[in-house]
């Protein structure tokens, strides 16, 4: 149903928030933000449009707070190899120029799988450089189209992936360095590409992060100049950090001048502090974990493609016991293969509890806390989003409790966490507007987005083969170097502990 400025949510069980029980509520949004919540009846339905919610629970919306939009045509591409393998073939420039046609499909598919699966804001790390800014135009024409909450971070580095390999220059054969090599802009083009959308883009749906590709993807003068941006613009830096075990070593390699880990790195360049916000965070030593919790940073932990991608577990429950701030993210469409909040929460608990008898520490409550508040905490959107309550935006999502998962509702966070897989997901509102209703996107016409994107596809798929084809030589060398450092000793473990080795799992 359409509904106007203001209206009231009305019928339905509210789970204001991930530590509350789950009671009958009637909701008045108006102008965009929650007014008031009231018990129900409380509003006089004269000349209000409501909005029915019997027999649903209403949520808080989910936050993604780590995501990368950049490659949403290639889910269902990769599978069974390292992430070093899966960066050099997934998000390894095109050998052709992306049209901003292409870049708004792929935008727009990304944002409703999100939004198709309760998440109303998403962190998107996009990949680009100077010279796409065409491309930066067409995604945040996407998102403001869709009707998504969107913190855009425009994902840069300066150093070429030969130089974030560890050993790679010595298995590499000489003639096929330029696969792996490139010539990046100079800091300066890179950091005024960064900072021209920060002064005119902005609006009531899109705000911004800083987003280094990595640390070992940039140099010193360039993740110094990001954190300055950072500090200046009061914005959240995101990046990626010890995803993998390899980087652990990279890291002494890179940084021994600083110390020899990413941390030192990190604190060398003024990036390690509040606003940073580390996205994997695996391979972290119980002391990293410690210093991480004293400089207030924070983890996006991504359950799904940390094990796709063979890069283990999150110490969460450390990070946890830390005082860490967490928050939940699907990351990439080809590396997760959806944008689904419930499989990673999911996850979360699961993985915590197979790690043996003891108290695990991470319930339901806790992986819906990481969801919701956790992630709007550590985008700067902590007042406004997290939680249904006055005051704050009115970013919500409606669950069919008549859905299978729910009959009986016995307690809504468990439901939520352990049963539900995005199917229950009915009707989703963005800043006081529905754009999700009854499952169906209602801000767009999907049939033609579908029509316009298999029209795309032939061109991406032969793309990729060109692609995949052309670094086809290098890959041996790249899973040598994976191999290698995973012979090398660490005095901590973040892999799933097994009995079933194989004989050339050993080799």
């Amino acid at each position: 149903m359409a509904v106007g400025a203001e209206f009231v949510i009305s019928g339905g069980l509210l789970l204001a928030d991930a530590n509350s029980q789950a009671q009958p509520r009637d909701i008045l949004v108006s102008a965009g933000q929650i007014k008031t919540v009231a018990a129900p009846g409380s509003f006089s339905m004269s000349g209000v449009a409501v909005l029915d919610a019997c027999r649903k629970l209403i949520i808080p919306g989910i936050v993604n707070a780590h995501y990368h939009s950049h490659d949403v045509l290639s889910r269902g591409m990769f599978e069974d190899i390292p992430l070093e393998v899966w960066i050099a073939l997934a998000i390894m420039p095109p050998t052709r120029s992306l049209g901003a046609r292409e870049v708004r499909i792929r935008t727009l598919f990304g944002a409703i799988d999100c939004l198709r699966n309760g998440i109303t804001t998403v962190q998107d790390m996009l990949g680009c450089g100077p010279g796409s800014e065409p491309q930066i135009e067409a995604a945040i024409q996407a998102y403001e189209d869709v009707g998504i909450r969107c913190v855009l971070g425009l994902q840069v580095g300066n150093r070429p992936p030969i130089d974030c390999l560890p050993g790679i220059r010595e298995v590499l054969p000489p003639d096929l360095t330029p696969l792996l090599s490139g010539t990046p802009p100079s800091v300066q083009r890179i950091l005024d590409f960064v900072s021209a959308p920060l002064f005119s883009k902005g609006s009531e749906r899109l705000s911004f992060a800083i987003a280094p590709g990595s640390p070992q993807r940039c140099s010193l003068e360039l993740m110094s100049g990001l954190a300055r941006l950072s500090a200046d613009h009061n914005l959240p830096l995101v990046t990626h950090v010890n995803e993998s075990r390899l980087q652990v070593f990279l890291a002494e390699e890179l940084y021994a001048e600083y110390g020899g880990s990413v941390l030192d790195y990190l604190e060398a360049a003024g990036a390690l502090n509040g606003r940073l916000c580390m996205a994997h965070g695996i391979w972290f030593s119980d002391s990293e974990i410690e210093r991480i919790a004293m400089a207030g940073a924070a983890v996006a932990t991504c359950p799904t493609s940390n094990l796709k991608l063979k890069n283990g577990v999150a110490p969460l429950r450390k990070l946890k016991h830390a005082g860490v701030r967490l928050a939940l993210g699907c990351d990439n469409t080809s590396a997760g293969d959806s944008q689904n909040p419930f499989e990673a929460m999911k996850l979360i608990c699961n993985l915590n509890a197979g790690k043996g008898a003891a108290e695990s520490t991470f319930l339901a409550t806790d992986a819906l806390q990481l969801a919701t508040s956790g992630g709007a905490k550590i985008l700067g959107l902590g007042e406004k989003l997290g939680a249904l309550k006055e005051g704050m935006l009115a970013d919500v999502a409606l669950i069919d409790l008549s859905d299978p998962s729910y009959v009986p509702l016995n307690d809504a966070a468990r439901q939520i966490v352990y049963c539900e897989s995005g199917r229950g997901v009915h009707t989703v509102i963005v800043n006081g507007k529905v754009v999700v209703e009854d499952r169906q996107l209602k801000t767009m016409d999907y049939g033609k987005l579908v029509d316009e994107c298999l029209e795309l596809s032939e061109i991406y798929v032969h793309d990729q083969r060109l692609h995949h084809a052309n670094l086809k030589s290098v890959i041996p060398s790249i899973l040598a170097v994976v191999r290698n450092q995973s012979k090398r000793r660490l005095d901590f473990n973040r892999w799933l502990f097994a009995d079933d080795a194989l004989a050339h799992d050993l080799a």
